[in-house]
């Protein structure tokens, strides 16, 4: 049987100038991005991330830590990492997807490795707040979803009415909801540029929480408020890109191999 690639790249592009690795918020799969690398190449060539459980991993376990996330996606990188001189890359990172490019930054930088360029965060919660709600991951399936749309609003309610479609959705979400209310907080920083993206209308994460990201990275931070609540990106997506985009070309093109850098400026 063969196995599905823990990154699928949108679209093949010839030479990129950038790589831009999507994490997805939890629950969500590739799809949640789709249409980025269309809109963004061909600077920018998008590869996101295909967690398990779901989409094309579907009948694969769900992940049960942060951590194991973070490996698997880390193991897969590695190897195109350390294989010489790398396209310059950047994460972007939606929610628990965020908190996991967070996370694989700073595996990367304690190994050695090459790091991504600037590290894109929506909707997340600093790593260093703790929970700022109530764990619900243990709740019966009912008491699950009626908390999550109270929270978020975040199941589409074509989803909410199709039970098989339900029975498919819950078992990784819950999956990934238990995975965050088991991680362990901390108050680390990465040395990478780090901007932040705060949902407008976001109940749970409004702009001054998110403006705590900048305890989180020893380079360049920005807070940008872009339109909508928490899955801001299905209308603000045009807002966000762009933003990437300027912000990868404001920033030098870095060749990067293992242990050095040298600095390519465009």
């Amino acid at each position: 049987m063969t196995s599905v690639p823990k990154f699928a790249r949108q679209v093949p592009v010839a030479h990129p100038q950038w790589r831009l690795y999507c994490l997805p918020y939890a629950g969500g799969s590739a799809a949640v991005f789709f249409g980025w690398g269309e809109r963004l190449k061909p600077e920018i060539e998008v590869w996101t991330a295909q967690p398990r459980g779901r989409g094309m991993r579907f009948r694969e376990r769900p992940f049960e830590s942060v951590a194991e996330m973070v490996e698997e996606y880390y193991e897969a990188l590695r190897p195109t990492l350390t294989s010489g001189l790398t396209v310059p890359f950047a994460f972007y990172g939606h929610s628990l997807g965020g908190l996991m490019a967070w996370e694989l930054t700073r595996r990367l930088e304690a190994d050695g490795l090459p790091l991504p360029q600037h590290l894109f965060i929506g909707a997340t919660a600093p790593p260093h707040m703790g929970l700022l709600h109530a764990r619900i991951s243990h709740l019966p399936d009912e008491g699950f979803v009626e908390a999550i749309q109270e929270r978020y609003g975040g199941i589409p309610p074509a989803v909410l009415a199709e039970r098989e479609l339900m029975d498919l959705f819950l078992p990784p979400l819950k999956a990934d909801f238990a995975a965050y209310e088991g991680y362990r907080h901390r108050a680390a920083r990465v040395s990478v540029p780090l901007t932040a993206f705060a949902g407008a209308d976001d109940p749970g994460l409004a702009a001054p929480l998110m403006d705590e990201w900048e305890r989180h990275t020893s380079g360049r931070f920005e807070l940008r408020i872009v339109p909508g609540e928490h899955f801001f990106l299905t209308e603000s997506s045009d807002v966000v890109l762009r933003r990437i985009r300027q912000a990868l070309d404001e920033g030098p093109k870095v060749a990067q191999v293992a242990g050095k850098a040298d600095l390519v400026r465009e």
